[in-house]
């Protein structure tokens, strides 16, 4: 019997060190530095024009990121780089 306990104290002890308790979701993570993106922005002109400017983005939260070009269209991503496109609009 005492090799019993003994057995259930060793899988206990194994199975909080792999599973340690308050271990958050992996959908809660937060990344230590932040990602940083090349940013293409291409705008089209009321002529039909397309003038690009590319610049360099340094994003915590992506939510921010995409409510930041919420009018813009995705037309490309890399794992570093970003491609959006904004039509003329009218006024």
């Amino acid at each position: 019997m005492q090799h019993f306990w003994r057995y259930i104290a060793v899988a206990v002890c194994c199975g909080w060190l792999v599973f340690p308790l308050g271990a958050e979701a992996s959908d809660s993570y937060h990344p230590r530095y932040p990602a940083v993106y090349e940013v293409i922005l291409e705008k089209e002109t009321s002529n039909g024009v397309v003038v690009t400017a590319k610049k360099y983005e340094t994003v915590w939260a992506v939510e921010d990121f995409w409510s930041k070009y919420e009018s813009w269209k995705l037309v490309d991503q890399k794992e570093d780089q970003i491609i959006l496109r904004k039509p003329y609009e009218k006024h």
